[in-house]
């Protein structure tokens, strides 16, 4: 009983340890402390979910509730898909910091305490929605997270940051008023409940399919940060903000949260088993996310090709491979949602190297758009390389963790009969391939009379870091699969 209390103690520490680090890095009057603190709090919040890693393993989806309004409550839990979310966010964070430190200091003589206040208050909304234990949780902690990023969304004060700010805010916050909190309400009308349940907490005695079908479309376009099309205009815009902050919407926060509660929804509100009971009634419900995903991912792909803004082209291909874990869950097997959430893990490291090196770039040429960037891969030869390996991943290639997300998404897909999954990935692979490897080539083997140095050594060390991770978890999967062994 001592062990279970100390461990919900251990819980609560990590959900609000970086919520009083933002508050101690706003009121620093030095930013030499400020700096300290928001790289020590994130160091200490890894090794913190480490702890209930290994602690949790004693007790099965342990939770317990902070707040109780009666119906409805503030609650967190620790279960596998949660925790696997947990320990990517918390690692990827740390190294964030330690990047968003040193490029803020380059770029923006230091940066802002308010920047860097907002940056750990959101990886906290993160953490509080990678451990919520019901939707109301979530809800609570969604629309801090779209609050909390604003700020660093429309950082440059100019017109351009304050055009994507009011799409940001004005998206995110409208798709989740106007759908999801509906959504939310609907279910704890017919289910007395929004507590995540294994097994689902739908019931198919209770609902019936058409209900399912409407359920299920409110609260997936209702996470809009998950940028299923038409709903994902406010990503490209979003890269206005300096690079840590799109690493940190795109790798760490923000759109790693929308498809983690949509992966959650899933398997913890409909239930695999009750879906595929639901989709025997009712084609639709089984075939509309699957072709939206496909649809979105074909789409952006296609967008992405025609970009020359490095930072513009890797949004695009962000908002495609978000959906090929949607496309994964929408299979509604479990090894299709164990797929999901290993490539969920593989997109984070390979994506982040790839906004490390396009900040990393521009720090040191000043170069954003592709015409400009031949040549770049022999003056910046690690940063270049580092680059080289996420691209690989986004394609699916060996030796990067990526090829085994795919397969494993293909698998699943076979295992169920879905061929539109599998005819959608080959397509998006080859698109993939048609504006990641020219990128790489230009880099490599046209030769430029530009010369810059590489980044100082702490932009490397994330750079180097996260794309270390990217091939280890080729060659180690199971790191990512032994956390969901418990599902």
């Amino acid at each position: 009983m001592q062990f279970f209390i100390d461990l919900q103690y251990i819980l609560l520490t990590t959900v609000f340890l970086p919520f009083f680090s933002g508050l101690f890095i706003y009121l620093c009057s030095k930013k030499l402390i400020r700096d300290i603190i928001t790289i020590t709090s994130s160091f200490l919040l890894l090794v913190l979910i480490i702890c209930i890693h290994y602690l949790s393993s004693h007790y099965q989806n342990l939770s317990f509730t902070l707040l109780d309004f009666g119906k409805a409550h503030i609650s967190f839990k620790i279960e596998p898909i949660g925790l696997t979310f947990s320990l990517i966010a918390s690692l990827l964070w740390m190294l964030t910091s330690i990047y968003a430190v040193c490029y803020m200091q380059k770029n923006y003589s230091g940066g802002s305490n308010l920047f860097f206040c907002c940056f750990s208050i959101a990886i906290g909304c993160t953490i509080s929605i990678a451990f919520a234990g019901d939707l109301l949780t979530i809800f609570v902690f969604y629309e801090l997270l779209t609050i909390s990023t604003y700020p660093l969304i429309v950082y440059n004060i100019n017109n351009e940051a304050i055009t994507s700010g009011r799409y940001y805010i004005g998206l995110l916050l409208g798709s989740s008023m106007i759908l999801f909190f509906p959504g939310i309400v609907l279910l704890q009308n017919v289910t007395n409940s929004l507590d995540f349940t294994v097994g689902g907490l739908l019931q198919n005695n209770i609902v019936s399919p058409t209900f399912t079908v409407v359920l299920l479309f409110l609260l997936i376009y209702g996470i809009g940060k998950a940028a299923l099309m038409p709903m994902h205009f406010w990503l490209p815009k979003a890269m206005v903000a300096p690079t840590p902050v799109s690493a940190l919407l795109h790798a760490v926060a923000v759109v790693k949260s929308g498809v983690f509660i949509i992966i959650k929804i899933v398997f913890y509100i409909f239930g695999i088993e009750n879906l595929q009971n639901f989709v025997k009634q009712s084609w639709f419900l089984g075939s509309w996310l699957t072709y939206v995903s496909g649809f979105t991912i074909i789409v952006a792909s296609l967008i992405a090709l025609k970009q020359n803004n490095l930072k513009k082209l890797l949004a695009y291909s962000t908002i495609s491979q978000l959906s090929y874990i949607i496309l994964s869950v929408s299979i509604f097997t479990h090894s299709a949602v164990k797929a999901a959430v290993f490539q969920l893990a593989c997109h984070a490291f390979a994506k982040i190297t790839l906004f490390f090196a396009a900040g990393s770039i521009a720090t040191v040429s000043g170069k954003k758009y592709l015409h400009e960037m031949g040549g770049i891969g022999r003056s910046m030869p690690i940063t270049t390389s580092a680059f080289t390996v996420g691209a690989f991943a986004m394609i699916g290639l060996p030796p990067t963790s990526a090829f085994w997300g795919k397969f494993f998404i293909i698998r699943s897909a076979l295992a169920a009969g879905n061929f539109f999954t599998i005819v959608v990935l080959i397509i998006s692979t080859l698109l993939n391939t048609a504006y990641f490897v020219p990128i790489i080539y230009n880099a490599f083997f046209i030769k430029s009379s530009d010369s810059f140095k590489e980044v100082p050594i702490p932009l490397l060390i994330p750079l180097i870091a996260t794309s270390t991770l990217t091939l280890v978890i080729f060659f180690f999967p199971n790191l990512v699969l032994n956390l969901l062994n418990r599902l």
